[in-house]
């Protein structure tokens, strides 16, 4: 079997996750990694046999690699994709897809003129349980509202570079992963009117504690709001959603439920086999099938529209209408 050979620019607890996923595939091996942190970056390399790059730059001019893993801050990586793609590099980015909606346009106009795979990695195009929700939801007429609530107690691992505007955009985008399943749900939206209050908010960007909303008008019909707020005083995280519909309404609570006026019904997940979003990028690789996933990055794209145009909405106090 021909092998992937492909390069991992990060060297953080991501990109060696997703270093020891490849390297247990065969048709994958990891050739090189790039990083600004020597040490992390060296110790990675030795563990996989791999070489050992400076800086991204030097990694995408080498002619030894089919395919780039991104696995770096927020703000570069829709940089990172659209040099990837120019220099012929299939692309597996972690989320969210870029840091600006014109990088994001521009990195999947690349992939589809190059033909080349582009995989964000929500991991919902691979999830046999989203993918049961998807199929339920179609049988329960129009979306009335989508609703989503978070409340998280901690400031993770690296508060510096999570509660961090400028590396990591505001909470609704770094946490974009709540805003995909939605949009792959109910599809793209037509305005968008967000609000934040943070505490601890430094001239550098960085705060203590934050709560974010945002609400959108979908372009087929219906409402959508996120709430989150990390960092405060609670005993135990809550997260609830819900998707309210014509004929029935989706909860997440007490596990996926689908409520009508006469029923309470679980939704399993659907009966297939289950492959990883690393499996499903080498295979599409493999196979020369870029369609899926530049669907999936559209979809992606969608997803940061939401987030961003939030971002912009804040700033200059009004509805953002998108085109």
């Amino acid at each position: 079997m021909a092998k992937i050979r492909i390069g991992i620019v990060g060297s953080g607890g991501t990109a060696r996750s997703h270093a020891e996923q490849f390297a247990g595939l065969d048709a994958a091996q990891v050739v090189a990694v790039a990083s600004r942190n020597i040490q992390t970056g060296t110790q990675l390399t030795q563990k996989f046999d791999a070489e050992f790059e400076p800086d991204w730059e030097n990694l995408l001019e080498r002619e030894d690699l089919d395919g780039v893993v991104i696995t770096t801050h927020n703000d570069s990586h829709g940089e990172i994709s659209i040099n990837a793609l120019s220099a012929d590099k299939h692309v597996f980015s972690e989320y969210p897809l870029a840091r600006s909606i014109a990088e994001g346009e521009k990195a999947i106009a690349l992939a589809k003129s190059k033909q080349r795979v582009l995989r964000i990695s929500h991991p919902e195009t691979v999830s046999n349980l989203h993918k049961a929700i998807k199929r339920k939801r179609q049988n329960l007429g129009n979306l009335l509202l989508a609703s989503f609530l978070r409340l998280t107690p901690g400031r993770g691992g690296r508060p510096e570079i999570l509660f961090n505007l400028p590396v990591s955009g505001p909470p609704a985008h770094f946490f974009i992963y709540h805003i995909y399943p939605v949009i792959d749900l109910f599809g793209g939206v037509s305005w968008v009117e967000a609000g934040a209050a943070y505490e601890g908010l430094t001239n550098l960007g960085t705060y203590d504690r934050f709560a974010n909303t945002v609400n959108v008008g979908f372009k087929t019909g219906g409402i959508g709001q996120w709430t989150w707020a990390g960092g405060i005083e609670i005993r135990a995280a809550e997260q609830r959603q819900h998707y309210v519909m014509a004929d029935g309404t989706i909860t997440s609570e007490g596990g996926w439920r689908c409520s009508t006026g006469l029923q309470i019904e679980e939704i399993q997940p659907i009966d297939a086999p289950r492959i990883s979003l690393q499996e499903l990028w080498l295979r599409e690789i493999l196979d020369g099938d870029t369609g899926a996933a530049h669907a999936d990055a559209e979809t992606a794209l969608e997803a940061i529209k939401v987030s961003l145009s939030g971002e912009q909405s804040i700033l200059e106090s009004r509805r953002i209408v998108l085109p």
